[in-house]
């Protein structure tokens, strides 16, 4: 030490010096303006900007995509549920619902009308609200009157145009000015059997049944040669749900062709026999 230096000191041993505290105030890292996209001051990118970069490409993936396009997958599933609905074009007039009592034309008429998106008439419903109860009415007038104010309303609803899901009562097809009617509309005939009846049916709403359960059988057998006269198809109710049945009843009614002589019936009934197997 030089003697300068040794006359500026304090006589003895040299003075502690504090520690520095630590910082207050979180740091901030301010970027150096050579780097660029996570790498070092104007050089290659390193680990950092790979991570980067594909983040970028991501961004710019999603800027190319137009903003209201869903994703793939529900693209995808689009498609399969427009494939599964067909794309066949609806009959332009009425697709009747023929069968036997309790066989389920109401219900799963309605069905298949909500899968088709049409409306959906039931000629009893109709004559109910017009005449009263069917079972009053054949009391007081008979069943000959009824069966001919039944053949007026069925005429009336199979007259209007567009497409219709069109529910007859049980013993609509007797008439034959009915099934002559029915000649040029696409005819669905729903079977079942007597013990699914018995089991499900509603027995209050329907006394022959609840009186007479054998009548239900023999009522049917009287009544096949009018059901399968006018018949294009025949479902089984009693072999599959209500939802399974109204997506087979839909899709036959998109791909039916509109009635017209010997040939197309007996593909229709070429057909029947399929849909029963």
């Amino acid at each position: 030490m030089s003697e300068q230096r040794r006359a500026g000191r304090d006589p003895g041993p040299p003075a502690p010096r504090p520690k520095p505290q630590p910082p207050t105030a979180p740091l901030r890292v301010v970027p150096s303006a050579g780097r660029v996209d996570g790498g070092e001051p104007g050089g290659g990118a390193r680990g950092g900007g790979g991570r980067t970069a594909s983040r970028e490409g991501a961004d710019a993936g999603r800027r190319t995509a137009p903003s209201g396009a869903a994703p793939a997958g529900q693209r995808a599933r689009g498609r399969r549920r427009r494939r599964r609905r067909g794309t066949g074009r609806l009959p332009d007039r009425a697709v009747v619902f023929v069968g036997p009592m309790a066989a389920g034309k109401t219900s799963l008429g309605k069905r298949v009308a909500r899968e088709l998106g049409v409306p959906f008439v039931d000629t009893d419903a109709v004559f109910v609200r017009r005449h009263g109860p069917i079972a009053a009415f054949f009391e007081t007038h008979g069943e000959p009157e009824f069966r001919r104010i039944e053949a007026e309303v069925i005429a009336e609803e199979l007259a209007l145009p567009g497409g219709r899901i069109v529910a007859l009562g049980g013993g609509a097809v007797i008439a034959a000015e009915t099934r002559r009617r029915l000649a040029a509309h696409p005819v669905v005939l729903l079977l079942t059997t007597q013990e699914a009846v018995l089991r499900t049916a509603n027995l209050a709403k329907r006394p022959l049944l609840r009186d007479d359960p054998e009548a239900w059988g023999r009522i049917l057998e009287e009544r096949r040669p009018f059901y399968e006269e006018v018949a294009d198809v025949t479902y089984r109710t009693d072999r599959a749900t209500k939802e399974q049945l109204a997506r087979r009843v839909a899709r036959w009614a998109r791909g039916f062709s509109q009635k017209s002589g010997v040939a197309e019936h007996g593909g229709a009934a070429k057909q029947k026999e399929q849909e029963q197997e």
